[in-house]
């Protein structure tokens, strides 16, 4: 199972590599529309991507809520234990 430290950095590395943000920009509470500057197609994306990168067998709704890395890290730790 996977720290939620590793969970960062993998989130990290997608925001960085999928999304070309630059890791400054990439904190806990950065939002994706807000300080990332993403939009509803990238949001899609991430979603698609983290569900992928994490196995995770959630519904996208799921995601609604989630405006923040951290809360995205936390959501697939709480995911990752049950």
């Amino acid at each position: 199972m996977a720290s939620p430290e590793d969970i960062k950095q993998k989130v990290v590395e997608i925001l960085m590599n999928d999304f070309r943000i630059p890791a400054a920009k990439i904190t806990d509470d950065a939002t994706f529309r807000g300080n990332l500057g993403m939009d509803s197609l990238d949001a899609v994306d991430l979603i698609y991507l983290i569900k992928k990168t994490f196995a995770l067998k959630v519904q996208t709704q799921d995601f609604r809520e989630l405006h923040t890395v951290k809360q995205v890290v936390d959501f697939v730790v709480k995911q990752s234990t049950t």
